[in-house]
Parts: structure tokens; sequence; C-alpha cells
């Protein structure tokens, strides 16, 4: 099983975004996205989302050209975006049941708090999300995001909020991920978190995928170094950028 985009394109009015983006994932794999801010990192992971249509280009998938319009293609998505898309008036079990019977997974109290214990709230489970700091709301995504053990996960800085404590929680849930085969697409600012966990790095420029990087016991300061060069250079230098 592999994640394919071929060929996307998306733009706001006059601005291009993406231009004709290809990228491909492995089972397994967690790519780390990075690029300037307006790159287009967020708005890639929209659409593989289904939140946003492509003007050109297909997301692919076993194959199969994935039809958004289809239930069963968001079944197979778990995303953490900067919206937590929490409900604040509900407990932390409650907004964990409630997505639960939307993905038609188990939604016994066992399996919520069980569920609610891996990101480290079970002391808060039954407590209202208003009442939560940013990062216990943080901690409350990523469960939800796994709650329905999907194919694909979609992390837009997945760290924010979070605490070391909590960021360590979080990779290791990757880590797990990883190895039951998940394909991870994440953006990040924090390449000290991200790098234990990353497979590879790719750098979006011009709307396209401009180098790439494998991580192959690399250290901090050599993703340092390559993402610092990447930003030093002319956007139009950047290789395979669109003429």
């Amino acid at each position: 099983m592999s994640l394919a985009i071929r060929q996307v394109s998306k733009s706001f009015g006059q601005h291009h975004v993406l231009n004709s983006l290809d990228l491909e994932l492995k089972p397994g794999e967690l790519l780390c996205l990075l690029g300037r801010n307006g790159a287009g990192k967020t708005t890639l992971l929209r659409i593989l989302t289904g939140l946003l249509r492509p003007e050109a280009g297909s997301v692919w998938l076993e194959n199969q050209q994935i039809d958004y319009a289809e239930p069963h293609a968001r079944h197979d998505i778990g995303l953490v975006m900067h919206q937590p898309f929490l409900y604040e008036h509900l407990t932390g079990i409650e907004n964990l049941r409630f997505y639960a019977r939307l993905y038609q997974v188990a939604d016994d109290k066992t399996a919520l708090e069980a569920a609610s214990a891996r990101v480290g709230m079970q002391r808060f489970a039954h407590k209202p999300v208003r009442a939560y700091s940013r990062g216990m709301k943080q901690r409350l995504t990523i469960a939800r995001a796994l709650l329905h053990s999907p194919r694909i996960l979609l992390l837009d800085e997945p760290y924010t909020g979070l605490d070391l404590q909590g960021s360590q929680t979080f990779n290791q849930l990757m880590l797990e991920q990883k190895q039951q085969g998940r394909i991870i697409l994440m953006t990040t600012h924090d390449l000290s978190h991200a790098l234990p966990i990353s497979s590879r790095f790719a750098f979006l420029a011009r709307g396209r995928v401009s180098d790439e990087l494998t991580n192959q016991n690399l250290s901090l300061e050599n993703i340092e170094t390559w993402l610092a060069q990447k930003l030093a250079k002319p956007v139009s230098a950047q290789k395979g950028a669109a003429a």
C-alpha cells in the first residue's frame, strides 16, 4: 500500500500554491514536510483529507484513485490540524465517544478510557474540554486521530502546545504507528522532536518538492544545516521549481 500524490495543483486567486506536485509515501514511513511559511504544506494536507479540492491532479491509495465523496475514504485518514475539532462543552470521553460512533468503532467506556490513557489524559477524561489547556486539547486531538486505526495519518504541527512529556508520548505513538505500517505525513517546525521518528524529509518550494533527505542516522545539526541551505536559496533557484 502506498499513497501517491500525482500532479496536484491548487491556486487561490492569482497565487499558485501547489504546482503539479508529485509525492509518494510508503507504508511504515513518516515523511516530514518542510518549507517556508505559505509554501503550501497545510494546503496539501487539506487536499489529502478532502477538505479542499485540487484544480488538477489526483491522490491514489493502493493503486486506486481516492474518491473523497465515498465515506470509507475519510475513514482511512486520521487528522491533527491547528483546529482541534473538539466540542468544548463535552468531556474528553464524550468527545471520543462521539467520534467513535462517527467512525463506527467500539465506544464502550473501557476502550475510550484506554484511548485517553494512551495520550496521558486519564486524569482529565471526564472534565469538560473548555477547562483544558492547549496542550491537553492537543493530546485529546491525537487520541481522536488514532481512535479508528486509520491507514493514513496527516499531522499539521502536532507538537503545538505539548510539553516535553507530551512530545515524548506522541513520538512513542508515532513509532508504534510506523511499526503497524501506517503512512504518516507531518509538518512541523520542531526538528529536534521530529528527527527521531522521521523516515525522510522533503522541502516544498514553488508548489513542488524541490529536494528530499533520507534519515540515515542524521544529526540535528545535519538536518538544520540542510534546511538552512534550502531556506537561504531564492525561491526561483529551488531544484524542480516551476519555470
